[in-house]
């Protein structure tokens, strides 16, 4: 390829700047949907209200905790739809960070 063969012309590089924050924007929307409405059933989801393998929801990264009595009140989850209990397992189980 040539040099000539690279080069962008101004509409083009400007075109480009003008839906680069909108794409972004758009992504950020539909992330932020996604962290807001859990949409799985707890069906779909093996949810069981009771620990597995010594796993339960309270150790899990995708738990919302309740704000009174976290450790004993029902929460939510981000993948789950409806209330998760602390000792409740379901098989998207991810282990908290460290």
């Amino acid at each position: 390829m040539k040099d000539e063969d690279q080069r962008i012309s101004r509409g083009e590089l400007i075109g480009k700047a003008v839906i680069a924050p909108i794409a972004i924007g758009a992504l950020a929307a539909l992330t932020a949907r996604a962290d807001a409405d859990p949409a799985m059933t707890p069906q779909a989801a093996a949810y069981v209200t009771h620990p597995v393998g010594g796993k339960k929801c309270s150790g899990c990264a995708l738990y919302v905790p309740a704000k009174a009595n976290p450790m004993t009140a029902v929460g939510t989850c981000k993948l789950v739809k409806g209330p998760i209990a602390p000792n409740g397992y379901c098989k998207f189980y991810q282990p908290k960070a460290k």
